[in-house]
Formats: structure tokens, C-alpha cells, sequence
């Protein structure tokens, strides 16, 4: 009953609130496409010096539930020159809100003063 245009613009501008914050933290880097319009919802990153494997489990630990590890690519994770062939993935959808993007972001956050604090 929502309907696929209003489940499409939630997606991208929750995709847009987190890849602005995230653009503001220079250890973690998007691959794909700068234009959260074309992430379809989801984010594939990695951050300097930690592996996915461990951003996942911090992740977790704060009640953010993200996938962590090849996802069936490693190819294409070869060509990008990803560290280790793996990287995190953070998926959001309509049902996702700003409070879900911020914990993600806190998240991060952690993440990062956990390895660099």
C-alpha cells in the first residue's frame, strides 16, 4: 500500500543521510558510485586499518546488524583493490528511519575509537 515510489525515495534519502556523515570520516571509504541514488539502499565500505569481520562485531555489539565479508565478489573486490578481499555492507529500506542511520553512524563512531582512540 506504500508503493514503490515512496519506498525508492525513503531508501535514497536515508542512503544519502548516511553516506553525507560518512563522507565527514576520512578512514572509511563507499566503493561504488559518490550519488547515493545509485546505491539501491545499500553501502558497501570499508574502514582504514580494521577489518570487516571486526566492524561487524562492534556493530552488532551497539544493536546495528550489517554483513561482513566477500559477499560473493571476490572479482570485483580484486579489481577495486579491496584489502584483505572483504569488505562491510550496510543495507537500508523504507521501514528503516533517520534514528536507524544515526545509530549506524554512532556506530561507526565506535568503531573507529575503539582501534584509533
Amino acid at each position: 500500500s506504500i508503493g514503490f515510489t515512496a519506498m525508492h525515495q525513503q531508501e535514497v534519502a536515508l542512503t544519502r543521510r548516511a553516506m553525507d556523515a560518512i563522507g565527514e570520516m576520512p578512514h572509511i571509504h563507499v566503493l561504488g558510485s559518490e550519488k547515493p541514488e545509485e546505491h539501491c539502499g545499500i553501502i558497501t565500505f570499508t574502514v582504514d586499518g580494521v577489518h570487516p569481520h571486526d566492524i561487524s562485531e562492534i556493530l552488532a555489539s551497539d544493536g546495528v546488524a550489517i554483513r561482513a565479508g566477500h559477499h560473493c565478489a571476490q572479482p570485483l573486490l580484486t579489481w577495486l583493490g579491496v584489502e584483505n578481499l572483504a569488505c562491510c555492507r550496510a543495507s537500508v529500506a523504507f521501514y528503516n528511519d533517520k534514528a536507524d542511520i544515526d545509530k549506524f553512524i554512532a556506530g561507526l563512531h565506535h568503531v573507529w575509537s575503539t582501534f584509533n582512540g
